[in-house]
């Protein structure tokens, strides 16, 4: 077969020349060969309801996503979320009682704590980083108000433990 550009010889089947490196014409397709596909390993033809190249061994399959990699960020914001509204709920809670008695005062102060720990174990799993802190600041924000966003978070985060940079890791 003889090189478009250049005009050097080259042997059948060559897809590029061998002296200017140009891609060589291919010859018109028959329909007959129109129904297979070619490898794009090995470029040999193959086809159209094999998975796997006979030749090379090229796999063609779509490998499935991991859905668990959404969990745990579903789980921070559910968590971060939590947090969040407990502090808010709580002061708006405490701003209409007026005056509070010194209980009243300890248990919003209990409450602001957990929503500030809420938050920052909702940004750690998100962060993917110090899992123990993300399991107890989801586990705290659930003592806010708004725990009916903490309870599910918290089941997500804690799924997703694999997901963590510190997680300890089984050995095979």
């Amino acid at each position: 077969m003889k090189c478009a550009i250049c005009g050097a010889d080259n042997p059948e089947g060559m897809k590029f020349c061998g002296m200017c490196g140009k891609a060589t014409i291919l010859p018109v397709v028959s329909p007959g060969e129109a129904r297979n596909r070619f490898c794009v390993g090995c470029g040999r033809a193959m086809s159209w309801d094999v998975n796997v190249c006979q030749y090379c061994g090229h796999d063609y399959r779509v490998p499935a996503k991991d859905v668990t990699k959404d969990y745990l960020v579903a789980g921070g914001v559910l968590t971060t979320i939590t947090g969040v509204f407990s502090i808010v709920l709580t002061t708006i809670i405490i701003s209409t009682m007026g005056e509070l008695e010194t209980e009243s005062t300890a248990l919003a102060i209990l409450i602001y704590s957990c929503g500030v720990l809420g938050v920052l174990g909702g940004l750690l799993a998100m962060m993917r980083k110090l899992f123990p802190f993300a399991v107890l600041g989801a586990a705290c924000a659930i003592m806010g108000p708004a725990f009916f966003f903490g309870i599910p978070g918290l089941v997500l985060i804690v799924k997703s433990s694999r997901q963590f940079e510190d997680a300890p890791r089984a050995h095979p």
